[in-house]
């Protein structure tokens, strides 16, 4: 017989662990599973094979909610014992509550477990030819362990750690010290920025990360917003947004009155000044190539959505082919709208340095910082971040070599 889970209960389990875990209640039994999350989290990271981490959370607080439950099964059918409906649970609490919590679930959509090896499964245990076996033989160990607890409160207490080992805020900063990065080069910079986005796409978020973190030390980490991958509850523009300085005037734009948009018909400036919205400047981020329809597309929505009319697209894959773009930003413009678009991270770079304010401070070693810590609150593979950390502080080439 299969079981129905409560889901307002799961919410409010998930809850009370995850604020039990910001308040450091950690019993020895959470800081295994954290131990074992965290390897699961470095096997399977995103781009390969995460998705399992949304299972394993899926499982473990179907398992807080309900110690009885089958936790390979994927969906209630009622010739399974104990079966229980493992999509629904990730759909209705996990997916409309992880970003409330800042909880990385590896598959961070709306339909977490809609995703290859899952879909189209009824049970884990039934699935066979995953590439990534070493990450997929750790994850059915992990999930052994978890179908072995016999008690709701050690299941809540494992759901607590998951939470620790996958929630950004939690996870402790590396540890850096304040002139970290100072000694780079330009060159030098770019060429480990490059080289770290190129390694490994990790689901746009090297990419993200490298935008964000020039971004930072142009105007500040404060006024920068960084929206999370495939996050179903957008809060801001595109990938990356800059929002207006606390308390300064919001720029008006003028649009004449006789000019065509589908957003703003005949708008004059007083109508166009108080539409503005938060942020002044939106960045999409792409390391696949873009095509023109792209542009377009993604103007419309972020003007219609947000009301920003400053718009950059970073495109910045090895295999860009479409470098004109001109009918695209010109088509734009009249529409009101300023696009940009950079295809190298050298002229994104520049473009940042050169508006950047003369603090004081070196501005290479500002970037590095925030790319390091950029790349951990995404969740970029921690061992490769640490890597790139110990590049702050070797001796580099002062040609970039």
């Amino acid at each position: 017989m299969s079981i129905s889970l409560d889901h307002s209960k799961a919410k409010e389990i998930l809850f009370e662990q995850a604020t039990k875990a910001r308040l450091g209640q950690l019993s020895e039994i959470s800081r295994e599973w954290q131990d074992r999350v965290q390897r699961l989290g470095e096997l399977c990271p995103h781009g390969k094979s995460a998705t399992v981490i949304a299972a394993l959370g899926t499982a473990i607080l179907a398992k807080a909610t309900d110690v009885n439950v089958d936790v390979y099964s994927l969906l209630d059918r009622g010739e399974s014992a104990n079966s229980y409906s493992a999509r629904s649970l990730a759909d209705n609490v996990w997916a409309r509550h992880r970003a409330e919590l800042d909880i990385d679930l590896g598959a961070n959509g709306t339909n977490p477990l809609n995703n290859t090896p899952f879909i189209g499964k009824t049970r884990i245990d039934d699935i066979t030819g995953v590439r990534n076996r070493e990450g997929w033989k750790f994850f059915i160990e992990c999930m052994e362990e978890l179908r072995k607890i016999g008690s709701t409160v050690e299941s809540q207490e494992a759901l607590n750690g998951f939470i620790v080992a996958r929630s950004r805020s939690l996870v402790a900063p590396i540890d850096m010290t304040p002139e970290i990065g100072d000694h780079l080069a330009q060159g030098a910079l770019i060429s480990i920025l490059t080289d770290f986005v190129a390694e490994n796409s990790e689901g746009g978020r090297r990419a993200q990360a490298a935008t964000a973190a020039m971004l930072d030390a142009a105007f500040g980490d404060s006024n920068v917003f960084v929206g999370v991958i495939n996050d179903p509850d957008r809060r801001a523009p595109l990938d990356v947004s800059v929002r207006y300085e606390a308390g300064s005037p919001k720029t008006a734009l003028f649009v004449n009155e006789n000019a065509s948009s589908p957003y703003l018909p005949n708008a004059k400036f007083t109508e166009v000044e108080s539409l503005l919205g938060d942020f002044h400047t939106a960045f999409e981020v792409k390391d696949k190539p873009i095509v023109d329809y792209h542009i377009r597309s993604s103007i419309e929505k972020t003007v219609k959505d947000h009301a920003v009319r400053n718009l950059v697209f970073v495109a910045v894959s090895q295999d860009q082919v479409m470098l004109d773009f001109d009918e695209a930003i010109q088509w734009a413009a009249k529409r009101g709208v300023k696009v940009t678009i950079f295809s190298s991270w050298q002229d994104l770079y520049l473009a940042c340095k050169c508006f950047a304010p003369a603090d004081g401070k070196i501005f290479e070693g500002k970037v590095f910082r925030r790319l390091v810590s950029r790349s951990q609150l995404l969740g970029v593979n921690l061992s490769d971040i640490e890597r790139l950390a110990k590049l702050g502080i070797e001796k580099i080439d002062p040609e970039g070599r």
